[in-house]
């Protein structure tokens, strides 16, 4: 399966303009030779109207956020037919803001059906509060994954990614090393095993997101089980973003 490499702009962007000077700049740097997949996710009607506009084939569209439900009385909800009917195909599910404001694993896990019923792919995030010397953390991990993607069935897994997005390592000045990531990784894959047998798992992509730059891009492209990055600031940035992108070439 192809990298994925998703830029989250959150709020940093906040005008259509300031969104097509910042592509226009991310086209002009974009490497030579990308083999992966690369997404931008502003915030919703940002994203519409910059998909509407682009003219280019290297960037893919989403957004970070989607209602779990379809229709009905949900004022100021963004649904996910809605999102796809404005040419976007991904969709962040699970943040780790979106969970401070009172995202549940279960309500995840219903944001995720829902993306995936409008044919949306979810990034869906994941990712311990702290981590501890003992290995205790991986508790609060299998059970964050098993619940977040409780409602998905296995014949999805090769339309959703998983986001290993831990809370600790957000906003810090240096990303964790590859062999923490991978540990990770692994534990996540083993735990979508155990729900769903191992040729379901090893459908899942499964990135990483957390204080991610072009350095630290590198050593996770090649020295961890990654399959590609969510990328928070270091996105709105076009050449950071650029060679981030590069790093999964």
């Amino acid at each position: 399966m192809k990298s994925l490499v998703v830029g989250n702009w959150k709020l940093y962007v906040n005008s259509v303009a300031e969104g097509k000077k910042l592509l226009k700049e991310i086209d002009r740097k974009f490497p030579r030779g990308v083999k992966s997949t690369v997404a931008v996710c502003p915030q919703v009607p940002i994203a519409a109207a910059l998909r509407a506009e682009y003219g280019g084939r290297r960037i893919a569209f989403g957004t970070q956020d989607v209602s779990a439900d379809l229709e009905g009385a949900h004022t100021g909800s963004a649904s996910a037919l809605a999102l796809a009917s404005s040419g976007l195909a991904y969709v962040i599910v699970g943040h780790a803001e979106m969970r401070a404001l009172g995202d549940t694993d279960e309500i995840v896990s219903k944001k995720a059906v829902a993306a995936l019923a409008a044919k949306l792919h979810p990034v869906i995030c994941v990712g311990e509060p702290a981590r501890d010397t003992e290995g205790t953390h991986f508790s609060f991990l299998s059970k964050n994954v098993s619940q977040s993607l409780a409602r998905i069935e296995p014949a999805d897994a090769a339309r959703i990614t998983v986001a290993y997005d831990p809370v600790w390592a957000i906003g810090q000045k240096e990303a964790p090393s590859p062999r923490v990531v991978s540990e990770a990784v692994i534990f996540i894959r083993k735990t979508l095993a155990g729900m769903w047998g191992r040729d379901a798992a090893l459908k899942v992509r499964i990135i990483y997101g957390g204080s991610v730059l072009p350095e630290s891009a590198a050593e996770f492209a090649t020295n961890s089980a990654a399959q590609g990055l969510l990328v928070g600031r270091a996105s709105v940035d076009a050449e950071s973003f650029a060679g981030i992108i590069k790093a999964f070439s």
